[in-house]
């Protein structure tokens, strides 16, 4: 939590809502509410994700690393907010009977479905206003599939049609594969 906190990001200590079911969990579960750039702007999470901390960290990076100086100098404005899902949620893989157990049920996933600039514009993972917006979302979602270990939407896939969900959960026998899809 100091190294979050010692980052920029505005976070405090929380608890996992219940019930919890076998293979849900959080070991350090925090609630994300902004990250501080590095010029001191703040970019907020207004649904306060509830992350695991070493996720939200990561997370954290990328908005100031990527999604903020990406935001300013495609669409020559300063990022405001970003539009997030809950972050943690106790359930299986798209919310399937019998799926496996999702990285949101570990804290460790996040779907990101806007983007909000302070001339008041709002650009959505699932649309985009022009070419410009188009980019940026482009170059976003690049650098994610560099960022995470799962990318995933918007697109062919029907459970990550409106968003972006990213996580950082570890695939194939030594953990190394990436989904991008």
């Amino acid at each position: 939590m100091a190294k979050l906190i010692a980052s920029g990001a505005g976070a405090e200590a929380a608890t996992i809502p219940g019930p919890i079911v076998e293979g849900c969990g959080v070991s350090s579960p925090v609630r994300l509410d902004s990250v501080v750039l590095a010029n001191g702007d703040v970019v907020s999470l207004p649904g306060g994700p509830l992350l695991d901390c070493e996720f939200a960290l990561v997370f954290a990076d990328y908005v100031r690393l990527i999604i903020a100086p990406l935001g300013a100098g495609t669409l020559g404005t300063k990022v405001d907010a970003i539009e997030t899902g809950p972050g943690y949620q106790c359930r299986t893989r798209d919310s399937l009977a019998g799926a496996k157990i999702s990285a949101h049920a570990k804290g460790i996933a996040i779907d990101l479905m806007a983007v909000r600039f302070a001339d008041k514009r709002r650009v959505a993972w699932e649309h985009q206003d022009g070419a410009t917006e188009a980019s940026y979302i482009r170059a976003t979602r690049a650098a994610a599939c560099g960022w995470f270990t799962t990318v995933l939407g918007p697109g062919a896939d029907p459970f990550h049609a409106n968003h972006m969900h990213v996580d950082i959960e570890s695939h194939g026998s030594n953990g190394s594969y990436r989904i991008c899809q």
